[in-house]
């Protein structure tokens, strides 16, 4: 199932993404149920074969936090591992999971063509070179400022964010 169009995105952005990105007019680029953000299935974007530009991957691993949802869900492609999160990035017009680039890499998900045009524009390099240069929100940064705040022991959240690195995601 090829994604084009963004008006067919946002008219399926429901769950936890959907709300959030859909308050703030951002575009979701992960739309899917078994990650909690929308209606589509993931499993109808796997293209095995699909090569994904180093560009994008780069994009998709920019750390601009954005939501963060205390839970835990099942991994999609391997259920007896549990996922922490979701945790919610943006680069101000389209927003991802934090592991989009994984599914990416790793299962072969079908980056949506519009998203690539936009990494690949003006605004997206844009938005990199900025990224690169004043990178300093991230979610371990948010995690270990809570914690060393004065006095708070409500932070839970590991250090690590719970991230998983690709070889055993």
């Amino acid at each position: 199932m090829k994604q084009t169009g963004k008006k067919a995105l946002r008219r399926t952005n429901t769950g936890i993404e959907g709300y959030f990105c859909g308050m703030e007019g951002l575009i979701s680029i992960t739309p899917y149920k078994e990650l909690l953000f929308g209606e589509k299935s993931i499993y109808d974007f796997i293209k095995k074969d699909k090569k994904i530009d180093v560009d994008v991957i780069k994009y998709l691993k920019t750390e601009n936090a954005y939501l963060m949802s205390p839970g835990i869900y099942p991994h999609p492609f391997k259920p007896e591992m549990q996922l922490l999160g979701p945790y919610i990035y943006t680069d101000g017009t389209y927003c991802w999971d934090r592991d989009t680039w994984k599914y990416a890499v790793k299962y072969g998900l079908e980056i949506p063509d519009f998203f690539i045009e936009h990494v690949n524009s003006k605004a997206g390099k844009q938005f990199f070179d900025d990224y690169v240069k004043n990178h300093n929100l991230t979610w371990k940064k948010i995690i270990s400022d809570g914690k060393s705040a004065s006095g708070n022991s409500l932070v839970l959240l590991p250090d690590d964010t719970g991230d998983i690195d690709l070889d055993n995601f």
